[in-house]
């Protein structure tokens, strides 16, 4: 019979600081949601009020007098490209550490966590010089290809970190039966993959759409801004629609949010280390 375990202050005092921690990430949250609903005249009388009466003037406002579907289509392209980059190179990458186990691994290993600590502002200046020599500046691919760059170490380690819980044995069945090692890769491996994959595609697409400073650096035509960036637009030099913005800022995270939701134990377990194997 299990023993039941007793309620200590301690288990007190970690839940009591717990609840403290959701609340205060919670409440910034749900102010904006609530303040959506009122004129801009009633949040600059009362910002922590409940709006009085309910309006979705501010969406329609912030839908109709901004450029956020074509923000939001700037936005999804540089996504889907930076994506596909990323879980393509780091899934070669991930089973090739993982199966072959080459002696300049720990190099390697070495390499891509120190290239995780690079900040992206050291590299602005480098990047902007190479971008428009290759003349990408200002484009979207010019965008796709750093973001992949510097999003492909950390989902190398994710995609290893899956590989690693396969058997050895299926790999060398494949060899005995006279499969190629690009057939093992492609035919057993990579079927295998997918739900780690999917995985990686998934914490990928909520960095990449969250993204600003790539794209605000990068980018100076309006027509290629990303949502994060156009977001900007509904800040004022002298007066801003504050419900208006707020309710840009909402719609501009329905996707993560979504995405966040529907897949919270995928993204989990690849933050933690590596991705769940179905």
């Amino acid at each position: 019979m299990a023993a039941v375990r007793r309620w200590t202050a301690t288990n007190t005092v970690v839940l009591f600081l717990l609840t403290l921690h959701v609340l205060l990430v919670i409440f910034p949250f749900i102010w904006m949601i609530y303040s959506t609903f009122k004129t801009n005249k009633e949040f600059m009388r009362s910002v922590w009020s409940f709006p009085t009466s309910f309006s979705l003037d501010a969406y329609v406002g912030a839908w109709s007098g901004g450029a956020l579907g074509g923000y939001a289509v700037n936005s999804l392209l540089i996504m889907a490209g930076a994506t596909v980059l990323t879980v393509a190179v780091a899934t070669l990458a991930g089973y090739a550490l993982s199966v072959y186990r080459p002696r300049w691994m720990p190099a390697v290993e070495l390499s891509l966590t120190a290239a995780m600590a690079i900040p992206a502002y050291v590299a602005l200046v480098p990047l902007v010089v190479m971008l428009r020599g290759a003349g990408l500046l200002d484009t979207h691919m010019g965008v796709v290809l750093p973001t992949a760059a510097f999003n492909v170490p950390v989902t190398i380690f994710i995609m290893q970190a899956f590989f690693n819980t396969l058997p050895r044995e299926l790999f060398d069945a494949a060899r005995m039966d006279g499969a190629s090692e690009w057939s093992i890769f492609a035919k057993v491996a990579l079927p295998i993959a997918r739900p780690a994959m999917f995985t990686a595609a998934i914490v990928n697409m909520i960095w990449v759409w969250n993204d600003f400073l790539f794209p605000v650096v990068f980018i100076n035509n309006p027509a290629r801004k990303t949502l994060p960036v156009g977001l900007t637009d509904f800040v004022g030099e002298h007066i801003t629609n504050y419900p208006v913005m707020l309710a840009a800022i909402l719609i501009a995270a329905i996707a993560p949010l979504v995405l966040f939701i529907f897949f919270e134990r995928q993204i989990t377990a690849a933050l933690l280390g590596g991705a769940v194997k179905e």
